[in-house]
């Protein structure tokens, strides 16, 4: 059996130690073949995928297994898109039989494995890995990258908030988090954060002023943990004001005015939420922008060495993916549910995994700020 490895969306801890462990077992038990491809899809339906293709063997995994990031390189193209759809799915399937490859084993977050689940309904045996840093994908507890990215953001945030209360300031500290905000809930409560900002909860700006004046009031200094993706409203009294020709900051009206990128799933390019809420928080504290210290980690969340607990589930995805692919099955992705490691129909793992799954009684106690 031939093997096609392919990595889609970001890049995340974790990745090349599934794709370690997957080789390492299918060649010692079953003989198999494999070979990676380069941008995921993008190099699965190309034109010249010779140029995309790395060929995999025992040397190979046992140099990558705690590496960081994914050997493969990554791209966001969407095989089922309006765009694609026509030609795409036909031109890797053509691809797959000239290479001879029997199947792919897919790692990647939610657009990905829905892009598997359509593989897989157009008759491409598939298996899916979960990675993400936002823990997002129903059906598992944990995805590759997230516990690493949890471990680097506690230590760069606790640093900063430990600044603030040394200068008696405000620590504003931008994370990840589209939709989900388990990576801000998580590391806020790591680094003892006072308001923990989520895409999952309204919360009124004006509220959002008042608390934090109350916590400088107690104690000198407020450390904020924001997720990238929290929503605005635009009705907002003090987003309004911040919006008009008048505002007395022009940079943060111009902020709020820029238009939106999108990426190829459709998904607004985010970044930059940790300066609105500073510029927002001195407008309505009138204080000067260096009183309110802002921080965003951003993409070095990414290429981190994997932690042990990412070297060892990747291992473990990778092993029983393998299992799944020699046993024939396909549209399944591999997941953790406590300790066991279980295998979960892709349709039923593309719902978002949110924070909705907690109690607001356990998230206001923890910090995350919200108002009705």
């Amino acid at each position: 059996m031939k093997i096609a490895f392919v990595t889609g969306g970001g890049d995340s801890a974790g990745i090349n130690s599934a794709l370690a462990r997957a080789v390492l077992h299918g060649r010692e038990k079953y003989q198999a073949s494999f070979i990676g491809v380069r941008r995921a899809f993008e190099g699965l339906a190309s034109d010249n995928i010779e140029e995309y293709l790395l060929p995999l063997d025992e040397w190979d995994a046992h140099r990558i297994f705690c590496a960081p990031s994914t050997i493969l390189g990554s791209s966001r193209f969407a095989p089922f898109s309006e765009e694609n759809k026509s030609w795409a799915p036909e031109k890797i399937q053509s691809n797959m039989k000239k290479l001879g490859i029997d199947a792919i084993l897919a790692t990647g977050g939610n657009d990905t494995i829905g892009s598997a689940m359509h593989l897989h309904d157009f008759g491409i045996p598939i298996i899916g890995i979960p990675k993400s840093i936002d823990n997002d994908i129903s059906g598992t507890d944990w995805m590759l990258g997230a516990s690493t990215a949890v471990d680097f953001a506690r230590e760069a945030f606790r640093s900063s908030a430990v600044s603030a209360e040394t200068h008696a300031r405000v620590s504003v500290n931008e994370i990840m988090g589209r939709k989900a905000g388990w990576l801000a809930y998580l590391t806020g409560i790591s680094t003892k954060a006072d308001i923990i900002l989520v895409p999952e909860k309204a919360f009124s700006l004006q509220a959002l002023v008042d608390r934090v004046k109350k916590l400088q009031d107690q104690n000198k200094s407020v450390n904020i943990v924001v997720s990238e993706g929290i929503n605005f409203n635009q009705e907002d009294p003090l987003f309004k004001k911040a919006l008009s020709p008048e505002s007395e900051d022009q940079v943060l009206r111009a902020m709020l005015s820029e238009k939106p990128e999108y990426d190829e799933h459709g998904n607004i390019k985010l970044g930059g939420v940790g300066v609105i809420i500073q510029r927002i928080l001195a407008m309505g504290l009138k204080c000067s922008l260096s009183a309110i210290r802002q921080s965003n980690i951003g993409f070095s969340l990414r290429g981190l060495t994997p932690n042990a607990f990412d070297i060892i589930l990747g291992q473990r995805f990778g092993h029983r993916a393998m299992e799944l692919l020699m046993d024939k099955q396909s549209g399944i992705m591999v997941g953790i549910r406590g300790k066991e490691i279980v295998s979960v129909p892709m349709i039923e793992a593309l719902p978002q995994y949110t924070l909705d799954a907690l109690s607001d009684e356990e998230l206001d106690a923890f910090g995350v700020f919200f108002t009705p």
